[in-house]
């Protein structure tokens, strides 16, 4: 035998006995999570708290998907009494310092009695019977904006210019049901208005119904609600809308009579 060709040979089956095994293992783990924002309040027949809004922001571009069909109806601001139960109307009779004299239930009406009150320059109807707050929550994990439109259902004397507009966020509270204790501003950093409501993302240049007529934004939050571990309600701000007649100063007998209804819509999405 050719000495020289065996130890090639051997070399040659030293190579593959030597040659370490090889295997290929492909992993791929995936996670995905849409951006969602849940608004909750109360249903069309009354029942509160419920979540009747969950939106999800589908695809990029894409538009978002509201995964339940029904409506959120707001609450009276403070309580989960849905607001078709509240109805503003002349309250009151002040005098000069604010002092009430007089009181009504409810409008000030044909079944109300009223007993002689003292008169002095500042005597006046009051207009805290004519300003209507109303509130529904979000809870999100992602920014969002709201917007808002109004149309009249009955105007005969007053118009929507007549109803004043102003919308605020509160962060943490307890109407019946604890909310916030985990949430943070969506609108960002703390920017509050002259009565201390947080305005953060609202569009303050909206102060009248007049001016909602159509689609028009009137919150652009720049992060999710959601602060920390929590929750649906935990994770959860309250926007509050208040509505006054007569606007920022209130209603006044050189307004005269007349009655004013409007329907407001607003639409959570992510932008």
């Amino acid at each position: 035998m050719n000495f020289r060709k065996l130890m090639l040979a051997g070399g040659a089956l030293a190579a593959i006995v030597g040659a370490p095994a090889q295997a290929s293992i492909v992993d791929n783990p995936q996670f995905r999570v849409l951006g969602m924002v849940i608004v909750w309040g109360a249903d069309a027949s009354g029942t509160a708290p419920i979540v009747s809004d969950f939106v999800i922001d589908s695809a990029a571009g894409a538009g978002d998907a509201d995964l339940i069909a029904a409506d959120v109806n707001a609450v009276v601001t403070g309580t989960l009494t849905p607001t078709a139960a509240s109805v503003g109307g002349v309250t009151n009779i002040v005098d000069g310092t604010g002092a009430v004299l007089q009181s009504s239930t409810g409008i000030l009406d044909a079944t109300d009695t009223f007993t002689a009150f003292n008169l002095d320059a500042g005597t006046d109807i009051a207009v805290d019977g004519l300003a209507q707050s109303s509130s529904f929550y979000v809870a999100s994990n992602t920014a969002f904006a709201i917007n808002a439109t109004a149309s009249a259902t009955t105007e005969d004397g007053f118009t929507l210019a007549d109803v004043g507009y102003s919308l605020s966020v509160t962060q943490t509270g307890n109407d019946g049901l604890a909310f916030g204790s985990a949430a943070q501003l969506p609108g960002g950093a703390s920017v509050t208005d002259a009565d201390g409501r947080e305005i953060g993302g609202v569009d303050t240049s909206i102060t009248n119904l007049a001016a909602m007529v159509g689609t028009v934004p009137v919150f652009t939050g720049t992060q999710r609600t959601a602060g920390s571990v929590g929750s649906i309600a935990e994770q959860s701000v309250r926007f509050d809308a208040t509505y006054t007649l007569g606007g920022a100063n209130g209603y006044d007998l050189s307004q005269g009579a007349g009655e004013v209804e409007a329907n407001v819509v607003y639409t959570v999405f992510v932008p």
